[in-house]
């Protein structure tokens, strides 16, 4: 049976499975996710996940390449479904219905030797999927290696989580691991764990290193708690980020983007050296 002859879901069906992941327990048993809009969906395309089902209103949409690209995925067997643009704005959760949405598989990558890259990220628990969602975009666009997800408290493919990450999510390995799983690793491939604390005495700016070819991690924590002691009792060192202002501490996400541009120039700066 080709894929024209079988038969596609109906929109109710597809309708029931859409809404019902945005929740995170539908997510995880289901190991999949949502996404909207053109960007979304070519850059998932692009890096290789899974499509399930996909929605569309040739009306609303005005993407040739994302059509095409639907096109190809529907021949290759992934259900297809067409709506009118009443039904698919009973869907869209984006400012502007973009006129094309997905069911993707989840992605996880196994806490395996360091990659190559500027660095780990290490998420121990983040609240707000905005704040995670531009984690991840800054990550991506500094080269991070993967982001370490210990536990279960932050779910990367929430739809805010998604829609932030401007598509970083879909090129990042994300990784989901235990404390215990985390402290083996680290000491394996000896890897530095380096938290990031306001009650840190150590600027980041100060960050040695005692063997700059050594894997680094940046850990971070809950948005107003901070990093765990479980997790402080894992990591080798802590720093804080300058501040001279009366506000008691920075935005999350905030202070992600400094410390990986922090890095990012110092690995910018070695490679100039290195090249003189």
């Amino acid at each position: 049976m080709t894929s024209e002859s079988r038969p596609a879901p109906s929109f109710p069906a597809l309708l029931a499975r859409f809404r019902s992941l945005t929740t995170r327990p539908a997510r995880t048993a289901q190991n999949a996710f949502f996404i909207e809009g053109l960007r979304s969906f070519i850059q998932a395309h692009d890096a290789g996940f899974v499509f399930q089902a996909i929605l569309y209103s040739p009306i609303l949409l005005k993407g040739d390449l994302a059509d095409m690209l639907a096109r190809r995925l529907h021949i290759g067997g992934v259900p297809r479904v067409k709506v009118s643009p009443e039904q698919f704005r009973a869907v869209s959760r984006g400012a502007r219905a973009s006129g094309i949405a997905a069911i993707v598989r989840q992605r996880w990558a196994p806490l395996g030797p360091p990659r190559a890259g500027l660095c780990h990220l290490v998420v121990e628990q983040i609240r707000c999927p905005g704040n995670l969602g531009t984690i991840l975009r800054t990550a991506e666009a500094t080269g991070v290696a993967s982001v370490i997800f210990v536990g279960n408290f932050s779910d990367p493919y929430d739809p805010a989580c998604v829609r932030a990450s401007m598509g970083g999510l879909f090129h990042l390995p994300l990784v989901r691991t235990t404390h215990e799983e985390l402290a083996e690793w680290s000491h394996k491939q000896h890897v530095e764990l380096v938290g990031l604390s306001a009650s840190a005495e150590p600027l980041w700016t100060a960050l040695p290193r005692s063997n700059p070819r050594a894997p680094l991690a940046i850990v971070l924590g809950e948005e107003r708690r901070g990093i765990s002691p479980r997790m402080q009792s894992l990591c080798t060192s802590e720093f804080r980020l300058p501040m001279v202002g009366r506000a008691d501490s920075l935005n999350v996400s905030i202070a992600a983007g400094v410390m990986l541009y922090e890095l990012m120039r110092r690995q910018v700066r070695a490679a100039a050296m290195a090249a003189r």
